[in-house]
């Protein structure tokens, strides 16, 4: 293991090399030797040094850590990009580069680093204003660099940008639930992916409306031989990729190794992940996911409860009754969660979300407006709100919204005469 990952995690924790030493109780020499090089860091040094700090642990109450993995999200009729990359990304415009792009029908597009903005240089002519952000897995990871600056999350940025353009559309969302490494020797408390290849070809896991599944590469299944030449890892698919959900179930430490250069032992304790279970939600089921997320929904939740929904799987057959014996690895993964049903079907328009984002996008120019007025003894704000008119598509909304209110009149009216009408 080079001694730079030292390094690396001694900096992650925002310690001085001095700090390190009289922690662990190793000599400053011997930790200046061991990020140089000049000392070998073994895969045992590196575990002992945490387990020192205090830093090992099993991860038993929390094995599963969620992230945002991949994003793709649709915005109409933005007519100044550079006002949306730096109020709705909040990311300076000029750290962008344009980039000649075919994706997904587009002719532009702008990059910084893995972010990035696919729209029409041309969308004047073509009388289309839409563009797409695209994150991938690492541009996830670069969002959140910038959620932290402004003080934002995945919920609130996620609400933020669906109240700001209504007609936003989330047209593929990837989750991401790593099971988190449980320390040397405790290889075999942990689900072994390859055991779903032997269990779905016995009987042993149920599927739910998936047509299909396949699986990449070959494994061992109690795997504590961290270092086996031929094992690349498997891999494990349930569904289609066109499809509006789609299973990816791998062994990510040997992804890591291969990726890094080093031994799957050496990526266990460098990233502390096992295995990784991904879904990619995909269009409407996309749209709805992200739609309960906002809602208040922990998002970790509704992904774990959907993936056991979509899996039974067991550890056998009880032989005297003949029942099946459920999984207790699978359980302690997805298990104790319940299963929330993403609704597709498109929400009726709600004047609400004009108001919201009146909030979130205008009140401020408002208030500016407002206070030129004064200082220069004019009436801009009071001609911009005589300006508008209503359309023949809002007076109907309006319209139901009257209608709403009135029959809400009346139900108050009744229950003041009989107030048990409301307790049934």
């Amino acid at each position: 293991m080079d001694g730079y990952r030292l390094k690396e995690f001694r900096k992650s924790l925002q310690m001085t090399q001095k700090e390190l030493s009289e922690k662990t109780g190793l000599s400053l020499d011997q930790v200046k030797k061991l990020e140089t090089g000049r000392n070998r860091l073994t895969s045992d040094k590196f575990r002992e040094i945490k387990m020192r700090l205090g830093l090992i642990n099993n991860n038993s109450e929390n094995p599963l850590r969620m992230m945002i993995d991949y994003l793709r999200m649709t915005f109409k009729n933005i007519r100044d990009i550079e006002y949306f990359v730096e109020n709705i990304l909040f990311i300076s415009y000029t750290n962008f580069v344009s980039v000649a792009s075919g994706l997904y029908g587009y002719n532009s597009s702008l990059r910084f680093g893995n972010i990035w903005i696919l729209y029409y240089y041309d969308a004047e002519a073509r009388g289309n204003y839409n563009l797409t952000l695209q994150l991938s897995g690492q541009g996830c990871r670069e969002m959140e660099l910038y959620f932290e600056n402004t003080g934002l999350t995945w919920q609130s940025w996620l609400e933020r940008s669906m109240v700001f353009h209504e007609d936003t559309n989330i047209t593929r969302i990837d989750i991401a639930l790593d099971d988190l490494y449980q320390g040397y020797g405790n290889g075999s408390k942990h689900f072994q992916i390859p055991s779903i290849i032997e269990k779905m070809n016995s009987g042993l896991i149920k599927t739910k409306q998936f047509r299909s599944w396949e699986h990449v590469g070959g494994g061992i299944i109690n795997n504590e031989n961290f270092d086996a030449p031929d094992d690349k890892g498997v891999s494990v698919y349930f569904g289609s990729r066109q499809s509006s959900l789609y299973f990816n179930f791998y062994e990510k430490r040997f992804e890591l190794a291969k990726k890094e250069k080093i031994t799957v032992e050496e990526s266990l304790e460098i990233f502390g992940i096992w295995n990784r279970y991904e879904v990619r939600y995909s269009h409407d089921t996309a749209q709805a996911l992200v739609m309960k997320f906002i809602e208040g929904h922990d998002l970790g939740d509704m992904v774990r409860g959907l993936i056991n929904q979509r899996l039974s799987v067991y550890q056998g057959i009880d032989e005297k009754w003949g029942s099946y014996i459920p999984d207790e690895k699978w359980q302690r993964l997805f298990g104790n969660v319940d299963y929330l049903k993403l609704t597709t079907q498109a929400e009726p328009y709600d004047i609400m979300r004009t108001v919201r984002w009146l909030y979130y996008q205008v009140s401020n120019s408002l208030a500016l407006v407002k206070e030129y007025d004064r200082i220069v003894n004019r009436n801009f704000l009071e001609d911009i709100l005589e300006s508008g008119e209503i359309t023949e598509v809002m007076e109907k909304r309006l319209e139901n919204v009257r209608t709403q209110y009135a029959m809400l009149e009346e139900l108050e009216l009744k229950k003041q005469f009989n107030p048990t009408i409301l307790m049934d």
